[in-house]
């Protein structure tokens, strides 16, 4: 059995086997060729390096005209150089050395070359650097003479002291040029001290100068009469600035225009002043017609020469007419004196708030209502007030702002007691020299055009807050230089007076004083 299993198993690989090879040979299936593997590029795993400027100044071996190398200051993406107060006439095409980070450097387009490129640094250049995978960094660079500010160099008569507030001295003056400014000034003068208290109680004094001949300074209207203002108590050195920004917002006939300079007086530094224009009727400054007053209510009357005094004790002097053309008791003395006399008595008078016989017959009732708010907000302790009847047809108007020394929280008078608010702390309505605003306030009328005024205000703060920022920024290396001058940072002065330890604590004091007085000051006016 098994046997003829194995002969059919046999026949049948046989007959299988016979099949296949008789089979026509086939095509085999088609080759599939694997596409060639793509490889990723290298990644360059090398971090970028940040690009940066680590050096910057002028060797004095590639630049000849300057004294000594100097060093440039490196902030983030600017660089500040200083260059000494004797590079003040130098032609300003100078060849920088530089230290960085970058592949390429270049200006407008063009490679530079540390220690072989030259520029006219007169302007602002920027430098563009460039990594070696493209990303790019700028630096702006900003040469500066001395602080950046125009020098005022003041050259007396044989290096006289000036030592009063009556007697001009004969010198020079010169202001150097500047990028703000163009070109420089030179011209004889007379210069005297000026000022009440600042004269007689600060080692710093301030000056009042008569060109010999009408010029512009610093591109002001041409005139003869300048002031130099020390600002010693005021450590901040901007509290003058803040008013006559305010003021020129507000629109008052005329605010005194001024900048910071740097004083040199005999070839000694005497530090950082603001120059700027002398109260005075003239066609660019109070412009008031030839029968027309400019008074000032002044605690220092008695020492003016012409003086007169009201029927309620308020005493005031001269600033037009001309006191050398004028006489006690003459017509021009006795017209003002009378104006006044009457204001006050219409005042003080049961019709006082009659729109038509009352105070509002010899007031501009908004000139008053502004000047009171420019002294409110900026907390001044101690105004200054100048009155201005422009004709005798006219009517009085209070202009221009002067003297904020004691403004922003630096004093406070109350109850005849000088006190010192905390930053945080709101001042309550100013010290008034005169009862005039009290009694004006007792008026709905008075009341309704100095909540008008407020709103036109409080519209003009951010604008004044954005000057201020630049005001500072610009005598940001000027302070360093003063309180090296005047050592007082930190230290008490005078009464009342705040102290810090940095010029910019005194600036951020001010602006938090303002802020917090400011929204005081609304929620009072606004329910007035």
């Amino acid at each position: 059995m098994n046997k003829i299993i194995l002969q059919k198993s046999l026949l049948f690989l046989l007959i299988f086997f016979i099949a296949f090879a008789g089979c026509k040979e086939e095509e085999p299936f088609p080759k599939i060729e694997k596409p060639e593997e793509v490889k990723p590029p290298v990644q360059d795993t090398t971090p970028d390096p940040v690009l940066k400027i680590s050096s910057f100044k002028f060797n004095k071996s590639l630049n000849p005209a300057l004294t000594e190398d100097i060093k440039g200051i490196i902030e983030d993406d600017k660089i500040t150089v200083l260059l000494p107060e004797s590079a003040a006439d130098l032609d300003l095409n100078l060849i920088p050395s530089f230290i960085g980070v970058y592949k390429s450097i270049e200006v407008a387009g063009i490679i530079q070359t540390s220690g072989v490129t030259s520029h006219d640094f007169s302007q602002v250049i920027t430098y563009k650097l460039t990594s070696s995978k493209g990303k790019v960094k700028t630096y702006e660079v900003t040469v500066k003479i001395f602080t950046g500010i125009p020098i005022v160099r003041i050259e007396t008569e044989n290096g006289q002291a000036i030592t009063s507030k009556e007697d001009y001295v004969n010198g020079t003056i010169t202001i150097s040029k500047t990028p703000q400014f163009g070109e420089s000034f030179r011209g004889t003068m007379r210069i005297k001290g000026r000022g009440n208290a600042t004269w007689t109680a600060y080692p710093k004094k301030p000056y009042r100068i008569k060109l010999d001949s009408k010029s512009k300074i610093l591109g002001m209207p041409s005139d003869k009469d300048w002031v130099l203002l020390a600002e010693y108590c005021d450590k901040s050195l901007l509290r003058t600035t803040y008013a006559f920004e305010l003021s020129k917002l507000m629109g008052f006939p005329w605010t005194p225009r001024g900048y910071h300079v740097e004083v040199f007086l005999n070839g000694s530094y005497n530090g950082t002043y603001f120059l700027g224009e002398h109260v005075k009727v003239a066609t660019n400054r109070a412009n008031i017609a030839e029968d027309g007053y400019l008074i000032e209510n002044d605690n220092y009357y008695n020492s003016e020469p012409i003086w007169f005094t009201t029927n309620r004790g308020l005493n005031y002097t001269f600033k037009y007419p001309d006191t050398d053309n004028m006489v006690k008791g003459d017509d021009n003395y006795n017209f003002i004196q009378n104006y006044m006399n009457e204001f006050e008595s219409v005042l003080y008078s049961d019709y006082f708030a009659d729109p038509n016989t009352g105070y509002r017959k010899y007031i501009d009732v908004e000139s008053f209502a502004k000047w009171y708010l420019l002294q409110e907000t900026l907390g001044n302790a101690e105004p200054n007030p100048y009155y201005a009847l422009e004709s005798r047809t006219g009517k009085l108007k209070m202009y221009p702002a002067w003297d904020f020394e004691w403004s922003m929280g630096l004093a406070y008078r109350e109850n005849n007691t000088w006190i010192l608010p905390p930053a945080t702390s709101p001042v309550a309505h100013l010290y008034h020299r005169n009862s005039y605003f009290k009694r004006l306030l007792e008026d709905p009328y008075f009341v309704s055009i100095v909540k008008q005024e407020w709103i036109k205000v409080k519209g003009h703060l951010p604008t004044l807050t954005t000057i201020i920022s630049e005001k500072s920024e610009n005598i940001r290396h000027s302070q360093i230089k003063n309180f090296e001058r005047w050592d007082i940072l930190g230290k008490y002065i005078s009464v009342g007076l705040v102290k810090f330890n940095t010029w910019e604590e005194e600036v951020d004091y001010a602006k938090e004083f303002l802020d917090a007085h400011v929204e005081w000051l609304d929620n009072e006016i606004t329910n007035w």
